[in-house]
């Protein structure tokens, strides 16, 4: 079985201090690809999934690293999430993150 073509789209979004949770992707039901790198600082991030409205109120941890490109701080779904991705800084520390997805 062969996939489907897709366009990938990289953004940066920068996560704020205040450990608030930053929604990075909206809800898509044709979602197939998403990869998070956490390569511009070595603070840790959560990422979680919750609706377009409501954030979550847990998720999985990502390690950072300040060496751009480190496989250690990205994360690839193998198959990606349909529902909103939120992201947050685990540290009162605000830092950038990589967003690569198809939508």
């Amino acid at each position: 079985m062969r996939g489907h073509n897709a366009s990938l789209t990289a953004k940066t979004v920068t996560l704020p201090a205040d450990q608030s949770w930053v929604k990075i992707l909206d809800s898509n039901a044709s979602r197939m690809y998403l990869c998070i790198q956490n390569d511009h600082d070595n603070h840790s991030i959560m990422i979680g999934f919750s609706n377009d409205t409501v954030a979550p109120t847990t998720g999985m941890n990502l390690d950072g690293s300040a060496t751009v490109g480190n496989l250690a701080a990205t994360f690839q779904f193998n198959v990606a999430p349909i529902n909103a991705v939120w992201a947050k800084v685990n540290d009162a520390h605000a830092h950038d993150i990589e967003v690569i997805y198809d939508d």
